[in-house]
């Protein structure tokens, strides 16, 4: 392959201007699973990580397309997730979860919250409510 990129493509890869914390009306429009990457020093386990792509729907991040990645090993990190989805309980108290549960999560809306890690130069979903 060859390509001559301009500088308007260069700028693609700089990050995006961070979004102030706090909540944001977002929509899921895709789920994806994938196989965990390894590096020389520490090989991947073969889990899979569960991705959820939301879109902001408003604010000064409106339309940006922000993921969440759940690994398998620790699903319980999306509980929240699950209660503002609505997502029935089991008879422990819990939730049972799937491929096809988290596909059909595509199209809801729901409240989310961003911040952005001070290491990090990318904006993250860490929290989640329904939207009302």
């Amino acid at each position: 392959m060859r390509a001559a990129l301009t500088p308007d493509d260069l700028k693609v890869a700089d990050p995006l201007p961070p979004i102030a914390p706090g909540w944001y009306p977002a929509e899921i429009v895709k789920y994806d699973e994938a196989i965990t990457k390894g590096s020389a020093e520490k090989p991947s386990d073969g889990s899979t990580n569960c991705i959820f792509f939301f879109k902001l729907l408003d604010g000064p991040g409106k339309d940006r397309e922000l993921r969440r990645y759940i690994n398998e090993k620790v699903l319980g990190f999306g509980k929240n997730l699950y209660a503002a989805l609505g997502f029935p309980k089991n008879a422990t108290g819990g939730y049972d979860v799937s491929t096809e549960l988290f596909q059909q999560t595509v199209g809801h809306k729901l409240m989310v919250y961003i911040k952005r890690d001070g290491t990090s130069k990318y904006d993250s979903v860490e929290d989640y409510k329904p939207l009302v």
